[in-house]
C-alpha cells in the first residue's frame, strides 16, 4: 500500500517504506537503492499485434510492443465521441432521438423512434453497451449532424497531438479511414479519464436508464470485464470489427499510480492486459513531490523567532520499484524581515544520475523587530533576572 513519506513536511508517494528528514543546515540521504540506468526485465508475452502501458500523468511508457503501429480501434473509437459531447453538451438536457440513430448495424442500446432522453443517459448507452446508436444520436445532438462531428473528432486529435489517428465515424465501424495507434490511444485515454464525469461513466458496471416508449427501463451492463477481474480497473472501454480484432483500452489505478494500458488486435485482450498491468504494478511505482510545510526556519531580528517554510512545488516521477531518490536539504539563516514567498533554502532532488531542484520558501511573513520591541524584550529579560 502506498504511503505518504514526509521530508520535513515535503510530501513523497513510496512504496512500503516511510521516510522523515529532520532538518540541520544542510542534509544529504538517500532512500535505498539509486538507479541510474533502466534494468533488463521479462516482459510479458501477449497476443496484441500492438501494446502500451502509459502513467497517466507523466505518460512515460511502461511497456509496448509496436506501439505507433496504424490500426483500426473499433469502438474504443468512442473515447473521442464521449468526450467532445462531456467537453460540447449540457449532460443534463434532453433530446430527441433521431432516425437516422435508430437501427444503426451493430452493437446497440436499441434506441427507437420518438424517444426522449438526456444526454447523460445516452453517455452511459454509449460507453456501458457501446451503443452505435447511441454514438450517432450524440454526434448529430453535439454537431448537427454526423459529418460534422468526425471533423470535430479529427481536430481533437489534432489539438491533443494524435498523429497517427484519423476518424471517420463516431462509433467506431469503418467507413473510410478510420485508423490510431496504441500510443495515440493511451494520450487520448489519459485526457479523457480527467474529466470526473468520464471517469464515473466508465466504472459503472450496470446502470438503469429510461426506455421512454415501454413501461420499464433500460438496463446497461458494462461489457468491461477488466472492472470485476482486475483489482483496481476503473474502465475505459472494449471494442472489436472483423477488421480490427478484440481491442482494448483500460485504466487502472493502484496507490494512487494510475496505469493506461492499450491493447489493439489482440485474441487473447483480457489476458494481455493482465499481464501488462501486473509487469507495470510489480517493476514501477510513483514518486511524488507535493507543495506543503516543511518545518520551520530560525529567524534573527524578528518579531517570531521561527518562521514556517516549505515547498510549493509539485512534481512526479515514476521510477523502478526499489529505486528511491537522494535528497538534499539545504536551509539559510533567515533574517527578519521576511515576506511570504521569500526563498529560504532549495531541495535537491536525484534520480537515475539526473538532479531536480526546487526552492524552499517562507510560508509565512516575519516582520523585523522594532526599537520598541527590544526595549520590551530587555525588560522583560532584567525582570526574569531579578525573580
Amino acid at each position: 500500500m502506498g504511503i505518504l513519506s514526509r521530508c520535513g513536511g515535503v510530501l513523497f508517494v513510496m512504496k512500503a517504506r516511510a521516510f522523515v528528514l529532520v532538518f540541520a543546515l544542510i542534509i544529504t540521504t538517500t532512500f535505498g537503492k539509486i538507479c541510474y540506468a533502466n534494468e533488463k526485465k521479462n516482459l510479458p508475452q501477449i497476443s496484441s499485434k500492438s501494446a502500451i502501458a502509459i502513467e497517466w500523468v507523466t505518460r512515460k511508457i511502461l511497456f509496448e510492443k509496436n506501439k505507433d503501429l496504424k490500426l483500426p480501434m473499433a469502438s474504443t473509437t468512442k473515447i473521442m465521441t464521449a468526450i467532445l459531447v462531456l467537453e460540447n453538451c449540457d449532460v443534463n438536457k434532453e433530446i430527441e432521438i433521431p432516425p437516422q440513430a435508430v437501427g444503426v448495424p451493430g452493437s446497440s442500446m436499441y434506441l427507437e423512434k420518438g424517444e426522449k432522453l438526456k444526454i447523460i443517459d445516452l453517455l452511459y448507452g454509449l460507453m456501458l453497451s457501446s451503443g452505435n446508436d447511441a454514438a450517432v444520436a450524440l454526434a448529430i445532438a453535439t454537431a448537427g449532424d454526423v459529418i460534422r462531428f468526425v471533423n470535430l473528432m479529427n481536430k481533437k486529435a489534432k489539438e491533443l497531438g494524435l498523429s497517427n489517428t484519423v476518424f471517420s465515424s463516431p462509433h467506431g465501424l469503418e467507413q473510410g479511414e478510420h485508423y490510431t495507434t496504441a500510443h495515440d490511444l493511451a494520450k487520448l485515454a489519459a485526457y479523457a479519464m480527467r474529466n470526473p464525469i468520464f471517469r464515473q461513466i466508465v466504472k459503472t458496471t450496470e446502470k438503469e436508464v429510461p426506455w421512454t416508449t415501454r413501461p420499464y427501463n433500460r438496463i446497461l451492463k458494462n461489457k468491461n470485464k477488466m472492472l470485476r477481474l482486475y483489482p483496481g480497473a476503473e474502465g475505459v472501454k472494449t471494442g472489436f470489427t472483423k477488421k480490427a480484432g478484440r481491442c482494448l483500452v483500460t485504466s487502472a489505478c493502484r496507490d494512487d499510480f494510475r496505469v493506461i494500458c492499450v491493447v489493439l488486435n489482440a485474441p487473447d485482450m483480457w489476458n494481455d492486459t493482465r499481464k501488462i498491468l501486473d509487469y507495470c504494478y510489480s517493476n514501477f511505482k510513483v514518486i511524488k513531490l507535493l507543495p506543503g510545510e516543511i518545518g520551520y526556519v530560525k529567524v534573527k531580528n524578528g518579531k517570531s523567532d521561527w518562521v514556517k517554510v516549505g515547498t510549493t512545488y509539485q512534481r512526479y516521477w515514476v521510477v523502478d520499484l526499489n529505486c528511491l531518490p537522494k535528497i538534499e536539504v539545504l536551509l539559510q539563516v533567515a533574517e527578519a524581515p521576511i515576506e511570504k514567498n521569500k526563498v529560504v533554502g532549495g531541495l535537491n532532488l536525484y534520480l537515475k544520475g539526473e538532479k531536480w531542484s526546487f526552492p524552499i520558501v517562507a510560508l509565512q511573513e516575519c516582520q523585523r523587530k522594532s526599537l520598541w520591541d527590544r526595549i520590551k524584550e530587555k525588560l522583560f529579560e532584567k525582570r526574569m533576572r531579578q525573580k
